[in-house]
Order: structure tokens, then sequence, then C-alpha cells
């Protein structure tokens, strides 16, 4: 039984980070359709596959609440800020420093310790 009660957190976990990656997705979308002309077909496109991912996200976040605390799974959307960072620096050019590096640690570390304490 506790091999089964094992299996089911880490599926839930990996939904739910499966679902905040989908989620980071939003930032690259949303600054694409900055940058593009208003109401241009970019725009447009990039606006509407927003629009999409926060519907998706907004569907399967209720579908992870019901496995998990609020809590929890509210504390491991931090990792959004950091998929957000190697987003920007894939996607954008820009610049991953030392700050941000320290500041993830952190992140992850909190996440760690949510997920742990709740064991």
């Amino acid at each position: 039984m506790r091999i089964n009660d094992n299996k089911s957190k880490i599926a839930s976990f990996v939904m739910l980070h499966a679902i905040l990656l989908m989620y980071s997705f939003c930032s690259v979308f949303s600054k694409l359709a900055a940058g593009a002309e208003f109401m241009s077909f970019q725009f447009i496109l990039c606006y509407g596959l927003m629009m999409i991912v926060l519907a998706a996200y907004a569907l399967l976040w209720q579908q992870v609440l019901k496995r998990m605390p609020l809590t929890t799974a509210f504390a491991n959307k931090g990792v959004v800020i950091i998929w957000g960072m190697i987003w920007g620096a894939l996607f954008f050019s820009e610049a991953i420093t030392w700050y941000m590096v320290v500041g993830s640690v952190i992140i992850f570390t909190g996440i760690v310790l949510v997920v742990t304490d709740n064991e």
C-alpha cells in the first residue's frame, strides 16, 4: 500500500511540474506578442496561444489540487520563475546573472523544504 502511495505522490508532482512548465510558456508568448505590432497576425497568434495555455493551465491546476494540498502545489509555483529565466536566455538571448542563479537556488531550496515537510 505504501508503494502505491509513493507512486501516486510522485505522479502528482510530475503532473504538477509538467503543468507549471506549460504555464511558463505564457511569459514567452506574451513577450512575443508585446514585440509585435498591435492586432498583427503575430500579435493575435501569440496572444491566442497564451490564452489557450492559460485556459488549459486553469483546468489542469484544479486537477492537481484534487491530488495535493494547495499549500504544497502553490509552493511549487516558484519553479515558473526558473523556467522563465531559462526561456529568456534561450528565446530572447537574455543574460542569466549570478543574482538570478542565487535566487533560483533559494527558490528551489524552498520548494524542496515544503515538499519534504509534507511527507
